[in-house]
């Protein structure tokens, strides 16, 4: 039921609400609910201002997670080299905190918002090249064999069948992507910003202004909520007609 997220979400600012206003929880320390949508009511030219340059940095981090995610994706599934060189570092990255990286973006491409991209785009791209390479590798082998027998090149082979067997395991790969994205994002401006909301958390953390900090942390929560809410969007119009493949996919 699409209303049971809601109904669960206005119980836990309930409860929120009640714990905070029981125990006299200072605001400094945490804010009731209602301060927090106060703050932002009262701020929201404010908060509005630094929407803009947050979303940008999301999406085209992700977007540029979603292309490099399809060309090495594409270079693990179908080259020896790929899988047995290419992906072995892909992984070795992963283990390297992405916050250690953040300085030397900031040293490479200055505190613009190219930077912020760039950190979107490094958490964002691993899982869309893991998902792919398991979708490419989903085919029968009987399927290829079957379009070769027909004369089908190795582009036929991929384009016509392993890309369309691969797009649900890509769709449900860009919905864990976007949220990466969101979180690179915020964690690039966090390292060096004049806007953006995680430069808006960043200086109510240093005036101590938690109100302020929390109402940032629910706009970025709900700049990621439509964000997902988006990709699925375009899953199930995309394999709306094919229900068993986001199935198995997810």
């Amino acid at each position: 039921m699409r209303w049971r997220p809601a109904v669960l979400a206005a119980a836990v600012l309930l409860a929120w609400e009640l714990v905070v206003r029981v125990l006299h929880v200072a605001d400094y320390l945490v804010p009731a609910p209602s301060t927090v949508f106060s703050g932002m009511w009262t701020q929201r030219e404010y908060l509005w201002q630094n929407i803009g340059p947050t979303a940008y940095e999301i999406w085209t981090g992700f977007a540029l997670a979603v292309l490099i995610g399809l060309g090495l994706g594409l270079l693990v599934s179908l080259t020896r080299f790929g899988d047995e060189a290419v992906m072995p570092l892909l992984v070795a990255t992963q283990s390297v905190p992405k916050t250690a990286l953040g300085p030397v973006f900031v040293v490479w491409f200055g505190y613009g918002s190219l930077p912020k991209v760039v950190m979107a785009g490094a958490l964002a791209f691993f899982p869309i090249v893991v998902n792919l390479v398991r979708g490419l590798r989903a085919v029968e082998p009987e399927m290829v064999q079957y379009l070769v027998t027909l004369g089908a090149s190795r582009l036929d082979v991929v384009w016509r069948l392993r890309l369309p067997a691969a797009l649900p395991y890509l769709l449900s790969a860009m919905k864990v992507a976007i949220s990466l994205a969101t979180v690179g994002a915020i964690v690039g401006e966090f390292l060096g910003a004049s806007e953006g909301l995680g430069y808006v958390m960043l200086q109510a953390s240093n005036s101590y202004d938690t109100s302020t900090l929390f109402a940032a942390l629910v706009v970025t929560s709900v700049i990621g909520v439509v964000s997902y809410s988006v990709i699925s969007l375009i899953e199930r119009l995309t394999l709306g007609w094919q229900p068993a493949a986001l199935a198995s996919a997810a």
